[in-house]
């Protein structure tokens, strides 16, 4: 733990910004549609980090993430101008036999000659089992200076294999959401105060009725949970390998086996500031969510991350600037 008990100097502003922060960065459900005032596009160079694409009638073409993408499960739809003049993105629709439902971004935007815009999109709900062959389509419609019109449509390239990886992670929550719900309490009770505070964080788990698929998983085990980038055991673990990190080190090892038809179980994480960076922790958009290392009854391991609730998450924003010293007095 880095700084924790060290002395750090913020203004009420600062607090006041963490905690606007982490109010707008809440996670978006599943299958919501386009909000009417989607967030704006970015812009890049296109000779300076630009990922592989697909080239089709001079519009570079790939989609990828963000890490903070990952928690609103937004989709980033990359298109680029590879022309010598600019031109102007009027819409674009992305669609996968992946997802339940196609996702548009509504334009207008414009796009410089030789410049990416990327455009956020939120993901509908992963069909699951993942389809063998996802076919994703991008068809984005433009317009050039001339204010000539036309629609471009191809597979995006995927170079950082954001497909795969949302269709893994997406099915296997959905295996472990049959067997038993996890959830973080939204109260948050916390021990003592300043530096010395702990806070306690409520893990429920809730085992699904008994009635299951054919062939499906019916138990799992909760291995453990891993610290994250803001919080990480008030003890911590002497295994490294208790639960896998995600930003952080080892975690909470937990070893509980969990079957469908059990009664409900709680259990108590507590958690202390993993780090009194400010600067860090403003930016932060994943550090409340939990991950917990899942294994099926069949082998499958994977890590399922729980989202604190609204209210959870602007607790523990105003724990750790309490507890690293930066708090309003």
């Amino acid at each position: 733990m880095n700084g924790r008990r060290g002395s750090v100097t913020a203004s009420a502003a600062l607090l006041g910004a963490l905690l606007l922060l982490t109010a707008s960065g809440c996670t978006a459900p599943e299958g919501d549609p386009v909000a009417s005032s989607p967030p704006p596009p970015s812009a890049s160079p296109a000779a300076v980090d630009v990922p592989e694409h697909v080239v089709v009638d001079g519009l570079a073409l790939s989609i990828l993430q963000n890490r903070p993408d990952y928690a609103t499960r937004t989709l980033q739809l990359s298109i680029g101008n590879e022309g010598d003049a600019p031109l102007t993105v009027v819409s674009a629709h992305f669609e996968s036999t992946q997802f339940a439902t196609a996702v548009d971004y509504p334009g207008p935007v414009e796009v410089p000659a030789g410049l990416v815009r990327q455009l956020p999109v939120p993901l509908g709900a992963s069909v699951c089992p993942a389809p063998a062959d996802p076919t994703p389509m991008l068809t984005v419609g433009v317009t050039d200076a001339t204010g000539a019109e036309r629609t471009v449509a191809a597979t995006p390239a995927d170079p950082f294999g954001v497909l795969p990886r949302i269709a893994q992670e997406d099915c296997f929550e959905h295996e472990v959401s049959a067997i038993a719900a996890l959830r973080l309490d939204d109260r948050l009770r916390i021990e003592g105060s300043g530096p010395d505070g702990v806070a306690r964080l409520t893990l429920h788990v809730e085992p699904a009725a008994r009635p299951t698929a054919s062939g499906s998983p019916a138990s799992l085990t909760l291995d453990g949970a891993a610290s994250t980038i803001l919080l990480e055991p008030a003890a911590p673990a002497t295994d490294a390998d208790a639960a896998p990190a995600d930003g952080g080190g080892a975690g909470w090892p937990l070893g509980i086996s969990v079957a469908r038809g059990h009664g409900p179980t709680s259990i108590t994480l507590d958690a202390v500031p993993a780090r009194c960076d400010p600067h860090a922790i403003a930016e932060d958009k994943r550090g409340t969510v939990l991950p917990v290392a899942v294994t099926l009854a069949d082998g499958t391991e994977g890590t399922v991350h729980v989202s604190p609730s609204d209210e959870l998450r602007l607790a523990l924003y105003a724990f750790i600037a309490s507890t690293c010293g930066f708090a309003v007095p």
